[in-house]
Formats: structure tokens, C-alpha cells, sequence
């Protein structure tokens, strides 16, 4: 195996898969990159068995080969480097690192041992807007349950109705719904369950200009087509609890207020809330909500009263603050709606500038302390 190219071109590439190498494995062999170089191109590869990245690119290739090297050591390396040409020569076992000053070798893994990765069919790909998809994810993503108990909530549920696609994440205390129109995924044979890490990774390389993103669906994976670079993750088996069931159709007290003073007004009062709880206490009535709390570990209290168009019967609920700042930073537009109905049901909450059908949020409440 014999190319060289620029230090930057590489440092670029390389932190784009160290994204998936695990700092801690049992499997030492995933601590490698896998290199190939191909015809002209230079191809490096990185999986943590749930989740591959594979980044192709153009590269001055004298000779064909194959190379399985240490990810965190030749990243060091590269980063410490000044901006200049590097040569990589060498075989299977061992690679010679060429730069203007100076050479670093460094012993290879045997490439039979690194895992074998998906194969990606481009013609079986589905193309979307890549700007709706990163705004979908953007939307759900931090709604995922880190529960290992309840494994379908670990991911985003993906569904496409007729001509409506859907992402839907939850943890059992909040929920994210988004929905847009998409007619090039009509059909879709059935819904999965996407684990969060790839999705995540998908806005590092997606701008919203970038035009579309091609999707594959495989049995038991789904591949993303993000151009230079190439995600693949398994899927999550199902199923997904049915979410429409807890989303409440007839909350009948409704209260808009602005998205930044409540916010505001949430984060101070929750410095002083109980540390396991967060919870933060809102008292609705009269255009006013008083959003409080009381913590007998530090012995102090806050309150603070905002204006709000409310109506409805008073009442009082409490919620854990930092769902509540979660939620608050994912909805666009300058006031909110909170549509309420007891002081135990889920509350809704959505944008007064972006239709309900298009985006809620669900937060459940804490039960009060007396």
C-alpha cells in the first residue's frame, strides 16, 4: 500500500469516523480504522459493531492495499503534525508514516480481524431533503430513554402514513412528535426504530443547503448516503408503544406565554430546586403563572410571577425543570402554547407559530410535595 495526501485532507476524514470508535471495548480490533486504498481513492472505516462510518475519497494512490491501524495513536499523530504532504507506505502488518521531517511507523491489526462491514446497494436508495431530516432529528433525538430495560424507547420511532412521515422519541416522562409531508417515502414497507448515535451524527456532515440524503433500508439496518461519507446503523427491534394513545385530544385549559421569559424564569427558579427531582412548581391563574419551588436541603425558595393568556380553572402542577428547558429549546417561534388538563395528565406543548400536527412535545408532571 503506498499514497500520499495533505495533513488536513486526512485530520478532516479521520475525526470524521473517530466518531464512532469506542473509547472502551472488549473487542480490541475496534479500536482500529480500517484503510484501503483503491484507484485513486483512499476509503477508511470505523465501526463500533452497532454503528459504521465509512468516508471515500479522492487520493493520490501509487499502490493498492489494505492497512488496519490504531485510531486514537494515529490521530495523535496527525494532529500534532504541521500542515504538510504525508506518505503512507508499507503492508498489511506494518505502515511507514513519511513527512517532510521525520518518520513514524506503526504495527497493523490483520485485517481479517476487523469486522466485516455492511455492503451498500445505491441503486435500492430512497432520496430525501436532507435539511427536513436533520431538522426531524434535531427535534426528537434528546427525548430518547437511556433505559436499557425498555430498548425500543432507546431510539427515534420513524414512520411514514400515506404521505406523512413521522419521528416520534420518547423516555416515558416526555415525548417529541414531528411531522412533515414527504411523498417519496410513501409506502415504506414497514416502521423502525433508529438508534440516536447515528442519527446524531448525521447534522455534522448535512448542512441545509446540502440538498438530499440517500437512504437505504435493510433488513436489519438502515444505511445513510451523506456523499463522501457513509453511515450505516442496525436497527432497534420493536415494537414501539403505541404514543398516539397518551397524546391527549381534549386538554381544555390552554395557556400561551412567552417562550424566552419562561425559560428565563425556570432556569433561575430551578438553582434552588431539590437536586434529584429538579422539580419546579407552576401555579396558573388569573394571566399569571407563578412558576416555584422549595428545597428543604439548602433551606431556601424561589419564586417568580410572569404574565400569560390563560384560560381555563386555576390549577397547579409540578415538572422536572430540566425537561421543561429541553423542550422549550426545541420549539421555534417567540410564544408557546401549554395546553393543560389536571395536575397528573400529560401537558402538550407546542409552538403558536408552527401548526400541533407538525410539532408537540408531551411532559409529564411530577406529583407536587405537599
Amino acid at each position: 500500500m503506498k499514497f500520499n495526501l495533505s495533513k488536513s485532507r486526512l485530520s478532516g476524514y479521520l475525526q470524521s469516523v473517530l466518531q464512532v470508535v469506542p473509547t472502551k471495548s472488549t473487542l480490541p480490533i475496534l479500536s482500529n480504522i480500517l484503510f484501503e486504498a483503491l484507484e485513486n481513492k483512499l476509503k477508511i472505516s470505523a465501526t463500533d459493531l452497532d454503528v459504521s462510518i465509512t468516508a471515500t475519497f479522492d487520493c493520490a494512490v501509487t499502490k493498492k492495499g489494505t492497512a488496519v491501524l490504531p485510531c486514537r495513536i494515529l490521530s495523535d499523530i496527525i494532529k500534532e503534525l504541521p500542515e504538510s504532504e504525508i506518505s503512507f507506505e508499507g503492508s498489511p502488518t506494518r505502515v511507514e508514516i513519511k513527512v517532510p521531517n521525520g518518520t513514524y511507523k506503526l504495527a497493523c491489526a490483520s485485517p481479517e480481524d476487523f469486522p466485516k462491514l455492511p455492503l451498500v446497494n445505491i441503486k435500492k436508495q430512497i432520496s430525501i431533503d436532507g435539511a427536513d431530516l436533520v431538522m426531524m432529528i434535531k427535534k426528537t433525538t434528546f427525548a430518547c430513554s437511556a433505559d436499557e430495560t425498555r430498548p425500543a424507547l432507546n431510539g427515534v420511532f420513524w414512520s411514514t402514513k400515506g404521505d406523512i412521515m413521522n419521528m416520534v422519541a420518547t423516555d416515558g416522562h416526555r415525548l417529541a412528535k414531528v411531522s412533515i409531508e414527504n411523498k417519496k417515502l410513501k409506502g415504506m414497507s414497514e416502521d423502525i426504530i433508529i438508534p440516536p448515535k447515528v442519527l446524531n451524527i448525521i447534522p455534522k456532515f448535512v448542512n441545509e443547503s446540502d440538498g438530499e440524503v440517500g437512504i437505504i433500508f435493510g433488513e436489519n439496518n438502515i444505511i445513510f448516503n451523506l456523499g463522501d461519507i457513509i453511515l450505516t446503523s442496525r436497527l432497534i427491534e420493536g415494537p414501539y408503544p403505541n404514543y398516539e394513545q397518551v397524546i391527549p385530544a381534549e386538554n381544555d385549559k390552554k395557556m400561551v406565554i412567552s417562550k424566552a421569559e419562561l425559560a428565563g424564569a425556570v432556569r433561575r427558579v430551578a438553582i434552588l430546586s431539590n437536586a434529584l427531582t429538579h422539580q419546579v412548581k407552576f401555579t396558573v391563574k388569573n394571566n399569571s403563572l407563578m412558576v416555584s419551588t422549595t428545597n428543604a436541603d439548602v433551606g431556601g425558595e424561589a419564586r417568580e410571577t410572569l404574565s400569560c393568556d390563560f384560560s381555563g380553572e386555576a390549577i397547579e402542577m409540578g415538572y422536572n425543570a430540566n425537561y421543561i428547558m429541553d423542550i422549550l429549546s426545541k420549539i421555534d417561534g417567540e410564544e408557546i402554547n401549554f395546553e393543560l388538563s389536571n395536575p397528573v395528565s400529560a401537558g402538550v406543548v407546542y409552538s403558536t407559530a408552527v401548526p400541533k400536527e407538525n410539532f408537540l412535545c408531551l411532559i409529564m408532571p411530577l406529583r407536587l410535595a405537599d
